[in-house]
């Protein structure tokens, strides 16, 4: 009996330990793969800022440009009375009163109408920009904090190994008793 007893805390040994080796095989690919998918993270977060601050400056363009777009049918509208009142004095007619009055009134009116609409779609474009940008800061706070969960879990799991090695010694202790 001592012979197979020994036979069978060598088949238990043996067990141990290939059952370690493959468990420490096996955690090393979880890690290796948990790093791989936390850099990617990462690199997914520095992306998403990335784009958030493209989205910031499209948002400064889209303001400007409906500034510059009002500032300009401002002065389209100015250009146009100007014409108006020069036609209507050229005509010998009296340009503050009147119907005269009215018609260039109307026609600053209109410009400036035309300024606050150009000026209001350049601020809903920058709005949208602005909403962009900050959706994609989360993306990169998200992806940020999936990129440090995964770092913290690409660590070997030494309780698996450990459980593995407990197991295999007490297959053999019970080989004895």
């Amino acid at each position: 009996t001592s012979t197979a007893a020994m036979i069978s805390a060598a088949v238990a040994i043996a067990g141990a330990a290939a059952g370690t080796v493959s468990a420490v095989q096996q955690a090393e690919g979880r890690r290796q793969q948990t790093e791989y998918q936390s850099e990617l993270a990462a690199r997914n977060a520095q992306q998403a800022e990335l784009s958030a601050q493209a989205a910031d400056e499209a948002a400064r363009q889209e303001r400007r440009a409906g500034y510059e777009a009002a500032q300009a049918k401002r002065q389209e509208a100015a250009r146009i009375v100007g014409a108006q009142r020069a036609q209507t004095g050229a005509s010998g007619a009296q340009t503050d009163a009147g119907s005269t009055l009215d018609k260039n009134l109307d026609t600053a009116e209109k410009g400036e109408l035309d300024a606050l609409a150009q000026e209001q779609q350049g601020n809903a474009a920058a709005y949208n920009q602005q909403v962009r940008a900050w959706n994609l800061r989360n993306q990169a706070t998200g992806a940020a904090l999936n990129a440090e969960n995964l770092g913290s879990h690409a660590q070997t799991d030494y309780l698996g190994l450990t459980s593995t090695l407990l197991n295999g010694a007490s297959r053999m202790g019970r080989n004895f008793y």
